[in-house]
């Protein structure tokens, strides 16, 4: 009903609800005095009554007020919850992709992080103007068909999937719940009987006979208060317009603290997975020196990687970050192909992967790793995925990432 106070700040409204009622009130008092104050008050015990049913009817309007404020608040916090568990699902959503296999998981969690940035950037600024916002709905309802579309190769997988669309389940409600609160508010019908009690108060209070300075500050206190209540009450009655709003700052958080810093990294790493997928299969075939070690030689169909600077090039010369290919040398991973530079400038080939690291612990479960880690003595945003040869065994690791400053 007063939707147009939300296309204006809030402290001008604020400051207009209070103008407006003080100046009724100051006008029906000197309207009442000048044209009705004989009339109303022809008997001395007609003071009494006019107190009388103001302070009735105050104690009724009151209630209805003191109800509507409330339940406006309690609908306020109640959507403000909404929102962060929302959020939260969110992230959980996308921290229990990261068990998936690629190509899948980088697709599903680059979906998952468009879906995000579009809730924050076009989803938000819709729902302070009114309006439910229909394109968030088909990304993801593209996220869920490939999701659904995923089949798991292995029981740890399933039982993964199988927590994954449980965590859908709970984003899908929560999402609808926030939609339907876009346009949810108190009755047209209320605000009425709320505008109708105000007018009869104002009414009451100018019927009042007093010196007329002291009619003036009290229907002036009293006025600017109930106006103020009224805009309050009106300003949180929807929950995502104007400026006393539930904003996306819970979006954002999980936005900025889980999936901004692996967006770059997870497109890295699928460049890398799919641009070695060009030359065929992964597998091992024979050994052969690499920097005075003796390790085996990793193919993708019939190129041979070691010493093969092509592929990690590629990744490097798209993203500005670095690219390893490792391979399996008993209980160690050694670079055969890298453009992760040692101090002296050289690449790092015939280095091998740190067997203390967070990296190898997760890849020798047969698991990627992403998260920040230490390359020859220097912080590097990173992301680790078991190369697997025909057989489901781990022959090496992908591995692309960036230098912390």
């Amino acid at each position: 009903m007063l939707y147009w106070i939300y296309d204006y700040p809030s402290l001008n409204i604020g400051a207009l609800f209070g103008v407006v009622f003080v100046t009724a009130a100051w006008l029906s008092i000197f309207f009442i005095r000048l044209s009705f104050h004989s009339w109303i008050h022809g008997e001395k015990r007609a003071n009494d009554m006019v107190g009388f049913a103001l302070s009735s009817f105050s104690v009724l309007y009151g209630l209805l007020v003191g109800l509507l404020a409330v339940a406006a608040y309690q609908n306020f916090s109640s959507v403000s919850d909404l929102v962060t568990k929302e959020s939260s699902n969110l992230g959980a959503l996308y921290r229990d992709l990261r068990g998936y296999p690629q190509p899948a998981k980088g697709r599903l969690r680059d979906e998952l992080r468009d879906y995000a940035r579009n809730v924050i950037d076009k989803s938000w600024p819709l729902q302070r103007q009114g309006i439910v916002p229909t394109e968030e709905s088909h990304l993801m309802t593209k996220f869920i068909d490939d999701l659904v579309s995923f089949e798991p190769s292995k029981r740890s997988e399933e039982i993964l999937h199988a927590e994954t669309l449980r965590q859908l389940n709970s984003q899908v409600e929560l999402r609808r719940s926030r939609l339907a609160n876009v346009t949810a508010g108190i009755p047209a019908v209320l605000w009425w009987v709320v505008a109708l009690g105000a007018v009869i108060s104002i009414i009451l209070l100018a019927m009042l006979d007093m010196e007329i300075h002291v009619h003036v500050i009290l229907g002036a206190a009293v006025s600017l208060f109930l106006g103020v209540v009224i805009f309050l009450i009106a300003a949180m009655d929807h929950p995502f317009r104007g400026e006393v709003s539930v904003g996306p700052d819970a979006f954002q958080t999980i936005y900025d603290s889980l999936m901004k810093p692996n967006d770059a990294i997870s497109k890295s790493m699928a460049m890398l997975i799919a641009n070695a997928a060009t030359y065929g299969a992964p597998r091992i075939e024979g050994r052969g020196p690499v920097e005075g070690k003796d390790v085996p030689e990793l193919y993708f169909g019939a190129t041979k990687m070691n010493k093969f600077f092509g592929v990690v090039d590629e990744v490097a010369k798209e993203t500005s970050g670095t690219a390893t290919l490792f391979v399996k040398v008993g209980a160690d991973f050694v670079r055969v192909t890298t453009n992760v530079k040692k101090d002296d400038g050289s690449r790092a080939i015939g280095t091998i992967l740190d067997p203390n690291g967070p990296a190898i612990a997760m890849i020798k479960k047969g698991e990627a790793y992403y998260g920040e880690t230490t390359i020859l003595g220097k912080p590097y945003m990173t992301g680790y995925e078991p190369i697997r040869d025909a057989s489901n065994n781990v022959v090496g690791i992908y591995y692309v990432g960036y230098a912390l400053k």
